[in-house]
């Protein structure tokens, strides 16, 4: 128990991170906090150097009990000098708030694309059966009586310590957490420990970051050093050969590995596909398990599989975990359809070459008519893949609406025609900058039996510029438009027709 600063002192010492410290007396620690705007003088503050900004600049004038810092700062208070503050604030952190992971059985998620469907799939697996779950997702986080949007794809160790430590205090029995690359690499992960991991696939994206496929893969490893000695570690062989890299790094560490896809442990199938959604089958120790769910796109099979298979793994039984996948409507922002009249259009997160890839691909595959796609690329970020992306909605769609996502501090115009260098077909391609009017001018394009799809902001509520955000959502814009077109009435979200 860390009652005290001189018990936080040991306990990092421990863990090898101390390198020195000012200790003229003891105070009474009530909280930890990594925010200098909110702290008080009863509380741990944690310096970090981050990107924009370091805290270590301000420790002099920031109201606190003790410091944690990477490098001696100015203060007559308490203070121990670590290797690395990020690490120390996790290990810290996830220790003071409960020691969740002693207490609740976790399930994480990794891979570029499905982490969200799966953790959230997990959760309502549980909720159903009657077990009480904590969920830390890219679009929401909440615990029993608790919930609101998300930031991040993994939150601040300091942020999910709190999180589940209240989802504790609620009752919970179970967690399910996402696991981004960023945040494994930036630790904020580390400190918790798992008892069900998942790894879904490796696809090109963040290479700003991760520079390369190796990085990028290395970071996704490390998940495998925060499960238990008795965990076990799901892994989608259909993601090749990063799969079996994946799978083998697990067995070296003496973990229990099942792999599931066309081939492995388990064997997934997926039997149809089309506008009611996906049926599909999973052999399991010779028996065949039939699944159907309404939402669409045979990537989604592979996806809910990791949490049909968690979630039988602590004792849940595979009819329970039939009616819940048959009644899950999927998550906000992928892969969404709303349909009328002979009208389709579906607001999708797609944001890397793969999975933009992947949607265009299921659409069209259903589509009798043409496919026309509104997307852009993100600013600050990889790239390397804006022309790859364009090279994927030359391939699958028949009419490019090329326009802003969400630009930050880059040129708009710089990243839409770094997009555009990956499409030869320029017939095809209409660049509209405004996001809002180049969706108008989708619909306005659109004839019956043609489907339309509005990619890479999914859930996102604000676009974001220079500076400054506007209120921005993809779905919400799109009703705003047909209503002006008068085609609202005719609309609705086909997973619950």
């Amino acid at each position: 128990m860390m009652e005290s600063f001189f018990d936080v002192v040991e306990f990092l010492a421990k863990n090898g991170l101390v390198t020195g410290r000012f200790l003229p007396y003891n105070p009474k620690l009530r909280g930890i906090c990594d925010d200098s705007r909110k702290s008080n003088n009863f509380l741990l503050f944690v310096c970090i150097e981050g990107t924009y900004f370091d805290s270590h600049s301000v420790a002099s004038g920031t109201p606190a009990a003790a410091f944690i810092c990477q490098k001696s700062i100015d203060t007559d208070k308490p203070f121990v000098v670590v290797k690395d503050s990020r690490l120390a604030l996790a290990l810290i952190s996830y220790e003071f708030y409960g020691k969740a992971y002693e207490r609740l059985k976790s399930f994480s998620v990794t891979g570029t694309k499905g982490k969200t469907t799966a953790v959230i799939l997990f959760k309502e697996i549980m909720s159903f059966a009657d077990k009480k779950c904590a969920l830390a997702s890219t679009v929401l986080n909440s615990t029993p009586f608790y919930s609101e949007f998300s930031e991040h794809t993994t939150q601040s160790s300091l942020y999910t310590a709190k999180l589940l430590n209240r989802a504790l205090t609620e009752g919970a029995e179970f967690a399910s957490i996402e696991a981004s690359s960023q945040g494994l690499e930036m630790k904020r992960l580390d400190g918790y420990h798992f008892d069900r991991v998942a790894f879904l696939n490796l696809t090109r994206d963040h290479f700003d970051t991760h520079m390369n496929f190796e990085n990028y893969f290395n970071a996704k490893v490390h998940l495998l050093d925060l499960v238990k000695p008795d965990g076990v570690v799901f892994v989608n062989s259909n993601s090749g050969k990063w799969a079996n890299k994946y799978a083998s790094l697990a067995r070296k560490r003496d973990l229990k590995v099942v792999t599931y896809g066309q081939h492995g442990d388990v064997i997934l199938r997926v039997i149809r596909e089309d506008d009611d959604g996906i049926t599909f089958t999973l052999k399991v120790e010779g028996s065949i398990h039939e699944f159907f769910s309404p939402v669409i796109g045979s990537f989604m099979a592979e996806n809910m599989t990791a949490s049909i298979l968690a979630a039988h793994s602590f004792g849940i039984d595979f009819g329970l975990i039939k009616k819940v996948v048959r009644n899950f409507k999927g998550v906000e922002g992928r892969l969404e359809r709303y349909c009328g009249k002979g009208y389709d259009f579906y607001v999708d997160f797609a944001h890397t070459p793969a999975a933009l890839g992947a949607v265009l691909k299921t659409v069209k595959k259903l589509a009798k008519g043409r496919v026309i796609v509104v997307f852009g690329a993100g600013g600050e970020a990889d790239r390397g893949k804006r022309p790859l992306m364009g090279k994927m909605a030359q391939q699958y769609a028949d009419v490019i609406f090329l326009t802003n996502d969400n630009p930050k501090s880059e040129d708009p115009m710089v990243i839409i025609n770094e997009v555009a260098s990956g499409i030869s077909k320029r017939s095809k391609l209409n660049i509209v900058p405004d996001r809002r009017e180049a969706i108008k001018k989708a619909f306005m394009e659109w004839r019956e039996n043609d489907r339309v799809v509005i990619a890479g902001k999914g859930h996102e509520r604000t676009q974001i510029f220079d500076g400054y955000e506007i209120p921005f959502n993809d779905r919400d814009v799109a009703f705003e438009i047909l209503k002006e077109m008068g085609k609202f009435e005719t609309f609705g979200s086909c997973k619950s027709c």
